[in-house]
């Protein structure tokens, strides 16, 4: 199925701002302009990442989480850190265990099994962990709509002190404290953090609050690998201070990383002095997500942890193993996606469940066919009872929204704008497949159908050179909300084309404008050999980047879309 694409300048650049900043290179003047960052300050600030956060006591809650957890370190209490078995949930947990200890406190992590316990809080967890000896349980990344569950808690004598950062249902959660900032009477004013940035914030809090009775603290800083990994692995948008945690924990995870990462970065292929956003999406990201969704995030979990150069190998190489694993099956199971939608893909979101789906990566699914369709897809496991699974959006329509609107079908659900988690009776399915199709049909324009291919300048090739992805990776780290530049040459000659790797996926090509040349790559467009021509005349959208082989090093343009020339 084509999606049809629509090509839009984000904002035009005036000559007027360009001449404004002397001292900035034009094209990177150009794109700064086009995402909104258009004064002094706001360019000073995007270019000089600052270090300093909004203060945390500011987030609604954080005075009674802190006294609590004050309370807990000065009378040696037991402390679980409950997380979630994805990148952020792991990367709050060993954050928040680790700056507890180095507090002097008795802490411990609980991670769920995702297939024996599915998401959040759960009451056998609660009892156990209880019987244990747990005076209080701290959440992370997850909790906010788990209000049945900490009143459970609450009923066993388990304080609770809760930290999220999904959206918030009607009802909080009883508990000592509850962190999401947002949470609709929540100060704090930057809205967006990952759970594992609510985690930082609460140990941010905590230091701070030591340092002022002259306890003792802990430098929050030196968790800021843990805050970058987990925020660009949980796509949360890379603007304000996500962006400051980003580039900073990068910095961090450059100079020196703890020893599971380093390792992991071997086993990937990544240079530790050279990690970025991409590196984690792509490459580290999904290997630590990989325990959890096919074995235990406790694996991931012990490899932040561990100080055994032994261990970090051995885990290091189970989670690359694993992650092997992981992309055979998705392949498999993406293509039995696509059987079962059979021509379904009408103008309603589209929804899939077989018994043979892997719970740990129906989410997966969702998303490749959500970037093959460009629909919303929910995708489920179907068991006997239950029917577990994940959704992915697109732009312009919320998909927790949509789950709001067949709650009364649903066992639990939680997620944001773009992605979800869900599960309901297997009997429910036929009812919830009928409402949320409608729910989909009428809330959704037909132009939200849209690819949106977003340009930051339209430029000729002539102004590219080895320099420009250097002096665009000023505004990195790239990630969601903070995408690498898009920039669009038009009326180019398409001087050669040839799909190269496996299955012919992807297209190389060369375009020219009568004086210059300049080779491109456009990955998962293969299939545009079938339609494009040497000879034809194009336009294109493309991020500049550098190709090294066999020890040279060229200009290469990464290819988002290309077009005929109209």
């Amino acid at each position: 199925m084509s999606v049809p694409q629509l090509w839009t300048l984000r904002r035009r650049c005036p000559p007027q701002f360009i001449r404004r900043f002397p001292n900035l290179n034009p094209l990177l003047a150009q794109v700064l302009y086009a995402r909104g960052i258009d004064t002094p300050s706001k360019v000073d600030a995007f270019l000089n990442v600052p270090k300093t956060l909004t203060n945390p006591f500011q987030m609604t809650g954080m005075n009674e989480a802190v006294s609590r957890l004050q309370q807990a370190l000065e009378q040696e209490e037991e402390i679980v850190v409950y997380g979630d078995y994805d990148v952020d949930g792991v990367s709050a947990t060993a954050l928040l265990v680790s700056a507890l200890r180095d507090l002097g406190g008795k802490a411990k992590a609980y991670i769920p099994d995702r297939f024996s316990e599915s998401y959040g809080l759960n009451k056998a967890a609660l009892k156990k962990l209880h019987g244990e000896g747990a005076n209080l349980l701290v959440t992370v990344d997850c909790g906010i709509r788990s209000t049945e569950e900490a009143a459970y808690a609450s009923s066993l004598g388990l304080n609770m002190i809760i930290t999220d950062h999904h959206s918030v249902p009607q009802e909080i959660p009883p508990a000592v404290a509850v962190l999401d900032p947002k949470r609709p009477d929540c100060y704090y004013d930057f809205k967006a953090l990952a759970g594992v940035g609510v985690a930082y914030q609460l140990v941010q809090a905590l230091a701070e609050a030591q340092q002022v009775r002259g306890l003792p603290a802990i430098a929050p800083e030196q968790f800021l690998d843990l805050v970058a990994l987990g925020t660009v692995a949980d796509i949360v948008p890379l603007r304000g201070e996500n962006r400051s945690l980003a580039y900073w924990g990068l910095q961090r995870m450059r100079e020196s990383p703890r020893l599971g990462l380093l390792k992991l970065m071997n086993k990937a292929d990544v240079q530790p002095e050279q990690v970025n956003g991409e590196a984690i999406g792509f490459r580290l990201g999904p290997r630590i997500n990989a325990a959890g969704r096919l074995k235990h995030a406790q694996l991931a979990y012990r490899l932040l942890m561990t100080e055994s150069e032994e261990e970090a190998e051995e885990l290091a190489d189970q989670l690359h193993r694993i992650n092997q694993e992981r992309q055979q099956l998705l392949d498999r199971q993406c293509q039995r996606a696509q059987e079962l939608l059979d021509g379904r893909e009408d103008g309603s979101a589209l929804i899939v469940d077989d018994p043979s789906f892997h719970e740990g990566i129906v989410g997966l699914i969702a998303s490749r066919l959500t970037e093959t369709f460009y629909r919303p897809s929910l995708v489920m496991r179907t068991g006997k009872k239950i029917a577990r699974g994940s959704a992915r959006s697109i732009e312009g329509f919320h998909i927790t929204r949509a789950l709001d609107h067949c709650a009364d079908l649903l066992s639990r659900y939680g997620g944001h704008a773009a992605a979800a988690g869900f599960s309901l009776a297997t009997e429910n399915l036929p009812a919830f497949r009928d409402r949320l199709r409608r729910y989909s049909v009428e809330h959704m324009e037909k132009e939200t159908f849209q690819r949106r291919i977003r340009v930051d300048a339209i430029v000729p090739i002539t102004d590219l050179d080895e320099n420009t992805p250097h002096l665009l990776d000023r505004m990195a780290p790239f990630g969601e909300g903070n995408p690498p530049p898009s920039l669009a040459s038009t009326e180019l000659d398409l001087l050669s084309l040839r799909p190269v790797g496996s299955g012919d996926r992807h297209l190389r090509l060369t375009v020219g404008d009568g004086s210059h040349s300049l080779s491109a790559i456009a990955f998962r467009q293969g299939h545009l050999a079938n339609t494009l021509n040497r000879g034809d005349r194009v336009d294109i959208v493309y991020t500049p980047s550098l190709n090294t082989y066999r020890g040279r090093t060229s200009l290469q343009l990464v290819v988002r879309a290309i077009r005929k020339s109209s």
